[in-house]
């Protein structure tokens, strides 16, 4: 109903792509009243937590009703039509069929996995679970004790800087199992992922073509990290999630569909409360959507009242901050060291890393490929761009200029489980080049599609 709400205008917004944009928004909104409810000091009970829940629902409901905003829109099964339809070719229909059929087994044996595993990695359990653990038996966030070992600190490995929205997720669930089961409780990271997959292929699907689209999430599913990280209660996999919801968002606004500016701050502000690497994304995310605004104010390519409720939306994750600094908790894990040195060879090593085929596929390969045989660039796709290179640097410089990560723990897995952050960003940046260059008549196989979508001309 929120997302209906807030694009009420966007009549081609089908019903799969608002559930789509619905879960990830609504698991962030619940597991910021969750923590300000234990703030001030509420038992986190079933009761407790899913009655303002239901209030917001009849409110948001009664809204509905009173604007008369429709919550659906038509289902269309556009891709079954095309595999069905004798206008094309065989073999392009047994291809749609193949690819189609990778996608929905790949998603169908993360489901199956995450079902059959508990929890397993030490990470996952140390500094996630075991903090959800105590949450849920204590109704808690364990705050009476010092700031220092807020969060059940002292519990393995749990580490109190990080946001809690992860460990508030596995309460949710629990809430409702009366339980805390190992298995279930991380059933949201595979809802995560099918919902970044089916919004991502729709997305394509207008971009380019349903069969580019399919072939190009195929290949995005076959990441063995990725597959890891969706049966497992680790924090990337939603940040991810949020991080390209986010970019998308802005897709839409440079479009001039400004009813995508409240979404774009949720998602970012939702980013903020997943992870403490967020800002590095969000901050240069904002500069990006600030210098387009800049550049096309005679066009008022969007009202001040939309923008500004972009920079309004930022205030969920506001509680969270205001928290942080005022109890003296800092960022990222406790334990890394700030010792700074300069190790320039570790920039080569990072590059290697990232251009190897043991975690990632051929996207992060080909898109410095596909920029250069498609220059200049459009202007949409540097905007895209900025945000998604400002954050993939800070890690490099985290990596050659601090100490801890360019001597001590596990390197490679920090590089991995980073580069999975800003992973699906890649894909989305790829796909946005393959469209350009297919449409530039001036590059070798392009062609002008009127039907695309171009930016307005800045002036002058």
């Amino acid at each position: 109903m929120l997302v209906s709400i807030l694009i009420h205008k966007e009549t081609n917004v089908g019903l799969l792509e608002r559930f789509c944009l619905s879960y990830p928004l609504g698991m962030g909104v619940l597991t910021v009243q969750m923590f300000l409810l234990a703030l001030m000091r509420v038992p986190l009970t079933l009761w407790s937590v899913a009655v303002p829940i239901l209030a917001e629902i009849s409110g948001l409901y009664l809204w509905t009703r009173k604007r008369k905003i429709p919550l659906t829109r038509k289902i269309s099964f556009d891709l079954f039509g095309e595999i069905l339809s004798p206008d094309n070719h065989w073999m392009k229909r047994s291809v749609l069929v193949i690819l189609a059929t990778l996608v929905v087994v790949k998603l169908g044996s993360i489901f199956a996995e995450t079902y059959l595993r508990p929890i397993f990695a030490w990470d996952s359990f140390a500094n996630w679970s075991a903090g959800a653990k105590a949450f849920y038996y204590s109704h808690g966030l364990l705050l009476d004790a010092a700031p220092e070992d807020f969060f059940g600190k002292g519990l393995l490995n749990r580490n109190a800087n990080y946001p809690p929205h992860n460990p508030l997720m596995q309460v949710w669930i629990s809430l409702w199992l009366g339980q805390f089961d190992e298995v279930l409780v991380k059933f949201w990271s595979p809802v995560y992922l099918l919902c970044m997959s089916v919004y991502l292929y729709l997305f394509m699907a207008r971009e380019t073509s349903r069969l580019i689209s399919l072939g190009v999430l195929a290949l995005f599913l076959s990441s063995p990290l990725l597959s890891v990280h969706s049966i497992e209660a680790y924090s990337d996999m939603p940040l991810s999630v949020y991080m390209l919801l986010a970019l998308i968002m802005f897709v839409h606004v440079m479009r001039g569909r400004n009813g995508f500016w409240p979404l774009m701050g949720l998602y970012s502000a939702e980013a903020l409360f997943t992870k403490d690497e967020a800002p590095f994304f969000v901050l240069p995310l904002l500069a990006s959507a600030s210098v387009f605004i800049w550049q096309n104010r005679e066009r008022a390519i969007a009202s001040k009242k939309e923008i500004l409720t972009l920079f309004m939306c930022l205030v969920v994750a506001a509680p969270w901050f205001i928290f942080k600094f005022s109890h003296g908790l800092g960022f990222g894990a406790d334990y890394v060291t700030r010792e700074l040195t300069f190790r320039p060879e570790m920039i080569w090593k990072v590059v290697s890393l990232l251009f190897s085929s043991q975690n990632f596929n051929v996207f992060i390969m080909f898109l410095p490929l596909l920029i250069v045989a498609g220059w200049p660039p459009s202007k949409e796709f540097l905007f895209l761009l900025i945000p998604v290179a400002c954050y993939a640097m800070f890690f490099v410089l985290v990596y050659s200029l601090t100490v801890f990560f360019s001597g001590r723990l596990m390197f490679n897995t920090a590089i991995f489980r980073n580069t999975l952050t800003y992973y699906p960003c890649i894909c989305l940046l790829t796909v946005m080049q393959m469209k350009h260059i297919m449409q530039d008549p001036l590059l070798p196989g392009g062609h002008v599609n009127e039907d695309h979508h171009t930016l307005p001309k800045t002036p002058g």
